[in-house]
């Protein structure tokens, strides 16, 4: 059905619906888990010091890939995440996803609270005071990550097997890259990556999903 004439896309796809949304519930496990067994800690854990040793351990100062992990952590700052934001939100309205444009603001926004509430909850703390699980800048990358694969997965007409092994990769590849960088950096352990990461999972399907019933029952077509 469509909407003057333009067709009334879903901010989650119909392919990606039932992977993503039983996806979220491992995610969410792994969140729980994770936090539970590094509640209080500041140190790296024995998975941390593996992770970290079989990545090559922290990135040299100064170095090549210093500078690209600062500029892989510039698109969870603020400024940068906003910048991405404001790209992917014009990307969905020129593509007519005017549901999947809320879902660009939605998604991160809600990714970086979840985060940010859960640190003292936890409380896990890395050089010195700073409270660091899960990681926003993690999370906040690999949703912005995840609405783009969703704008794409749906453009291309993907098929279930298709389009979520096409948003897997995209946001396993974004969300390893700013790990990396995060843990390579010193400024989380590689589990506050992970943590992060398992948290845009959840999120942003989740609100996709939510946004999708709201504007369903308001009598949107869809």
């Amino acid at each position: 059905m469509t909407t003057a004439g333009l067709p009334t896309r879903t901010a989650l796809p119909d392919a990606l619906r039932r992977p993503l949304l039983a996806l979220a519930i491992p995610a969410a496990v792994t969140v729980a888990v994770l936090a539970v067994r590094v509640a209080g800690a500041g140190s790296a854990s024995a998975l941390d010091r593996w992770i970290l040793d079989s990545s090559g351990g922290a990135i040299p100062y100064p170095s090549a890939q210093r500078v690209t992990a600062k500029g892989l952590g510039l698109a969870g700052e603020p400024a940068g995440a906003g910048l991405l934001v404001a790209a992917l939100i014009v990307l969905c309205l020129v593509l007519g996803h005017r549901r999947t444009a809320l879902l660009a603001v939605l998604g991160p926004g809600l990714s970086v609270a979840v985060t940010t509430l859960l640190k003292p909850v936890v409380g896990r703390t890395i050089n010195g005071p700073h409270l660091s699980f899960p990681s926003g800048h993690t999370a906040v990358v690999t949703a912005m990550v995840l609405v783009f694969a969703f704008v794409m997965a749906d453009r291309l007409r993907l098929r279930p097997p298709a389009a979520t092994a096409v948003v897997l990769y995209a946001a396993v590849t974004a969300g390893a890259a700013e790990a990396w960088a995060q843990f390579g950096m010193v400024v989380h352990y590689p589990t506050d990556t992970l943590g992060g990461f398992c948290v845009a999972l959840v999120v942003v399907p989740v609100t996709a999903w939510l946004l999708d019933r709201v504007r369903r029952r308001a009598g949107t077509p869809a």
